[in-house]
């Protein structure tokens, strides 16, 4: 049965109209508001000053800053997040199902913890330099210099965060990568091993392109989750937020409740236009993976 124009429209009318109100209008609106010079949000006294909130944000270092931030953890957090996942599914692909269900299951596991639970976590049993974890265990291992370090101080505090990071992160892309892997035929690899493909042969040449598509999906993904990372490092500087560990999104929060958090001034339009920033960012970064990694679909 074929529909006629009229409808296709009304149809899909609904959806487009739930798409403009929920995602177009406020991006809109947002968009419209940064090129004002708002103070707060009774939105009172706005003056249009253009483009100026834009290169205000763009020679501002902190925020500068928050942007090399998120690169670095989009790229170390990356490669480790995936180097483990593809790792782990080279461990347990050969285990039978009740222990390789058991393991998924724990690797998965931090990331249905609270975001406060693992932060609390880290920075009061793992970091802590009184008896933390860490402290115990490079004092018993006679690493005394390691067992000084103070993870929680400006120089080592967003590495710190990454790893704590990290950690509650891993679950979910490790298990995303595991079951696309799952979905790959055993007859495929079996035929492989009679061709003489075994160990990273077979990983490279079997696995990866056919899991590929798994795989673009997964790294748009954590592209979208870092840009946007905002709750884990306002948990892990609850107080007072370390110039190290700032991000966009937190640096925008900060510029559109500055009179509510800090006691500084509310800054809406510049707010406003970081929040235009992120969005233009996400856009760009999630057009990037996908042409880099675009591929003829495989079929088996």
């Amino acid at each position: 049965m074929q529909l006629d124009a009229k409808s296709l429209i009304l149809f899909i009318a609904p959806a487009i109209l739930f798409f403009g109100l929920i995602y177009v209008y406020p991006a809109l609106s947002t968009l419209s508001l940064s090129l004002f010079d708002v103070a707060n949000f009774s939105f009172t006294d706005a003056t249009f000053v253009g483009l100026q909130n834009f290169s205000s944000l763009m020679t501002t270092p902190l925020f500068l800053l928050s942007l090399r931030n998120i690169f670095v953890i989009w790229l170390v957090g990356g490669i480790v997040v995936f180097g483990l996942s593809f790792l782990f599914v080279a461990l347990l692909r050969t285990l039978p199902p009740w222990p390789r269900n058991f393991f998924r299951a724990a690797i998965f596991l931090p990331n249905i913890v609270n975001v406060v639970a693992i932060v609390t976590i880290w920075t009061q049993y793992v970091y802590n330099p009184r008896g933390g974890l860490l402290v115990g265990l490079f004092n018993a291992l006679g690493l005394t210099d390691l067992a000084r370090v103070q993870w929680m101080a400006p120089d080592m505090v967003f590495w710190a965060m990454l790893v704590a990071y990290l950690w509650g992160a891993l679950g979910w892309f490790a298990v995303i990568i595991m079951a696309g892997e799952e979905t790959i035929p055993t007859d495929i690899y079996e035929a492989a091993r009679l061709d003489g493909a075994k160990g990273a042969r077979l990983f490279f040449d079997f696995t990866i392109p056919l899991i590929f598509g798994v795989l673009k999906v997964a790294v748009v993904m954590w592209t979208v989750t870092v840009i946007n990372l905002f709750a884990f490092v306002k948990a892990f500087n609850p107080i007072a937020t370390s110039e190290q560990t700032y991000t966009p999104a937190l640096y925008l929060y900060e510029l559109a409740f500055g009179a509510t958090i800090s006691g500084g001034p509310q800054q809406v339009g510049k707010a406003a236009a970081a929040a235009t920033i992120l969005l233009v960012l996400v856009l760009v970064a999630a057009t990037i993976v996908e042409r880099l990694m675009r591929r003829e679909r495989l079929e088996y």
